[in-house]
């Protein structure tokens, strides 16, 4: 099995681990704003259902250890709410 460390490149360090995490944590901001444009847009109730659950579930994730391992944080619900505002209004 191959390892794989972080590099420095001139001052920059690299870690892939990192990287991915970010990757992953991006993903699943990118992904809650677009169901909740979708929740907006959508007049079907059966769309809305499975759009809201999804957004349940995301939420699920930043609420999660996962999430902390991840990011290093444990800021899921700020998250989570800024990403209500930023989709939803500042309700």
């Amino acid at each position: 099995m191959k390892t794989y460390h972080a590099v420095t490149d001139g001052g920059i360090s690299y870690d892939p681990f990192r990287e991915l995490a970010a990757a992953v944590i991006m993903r699943a901001v990118a992904d809650y704003r677009g169901l909740g444009s979708r929740l907006q847009e959508t007049g079907s109730l059966v769309e809305k259902k499975h759009i809201e659950e999804s957004m349940k579930s995301i939420s699920r994730f930043f609420l999660s250890n996962w999430y902390c391992v991840l990011s290093g944080q444990e800021n899921g619900a700020e998250v989570i709410e800024l990403l209500d505002q930023e989709v939803f209004g500042d309700d």
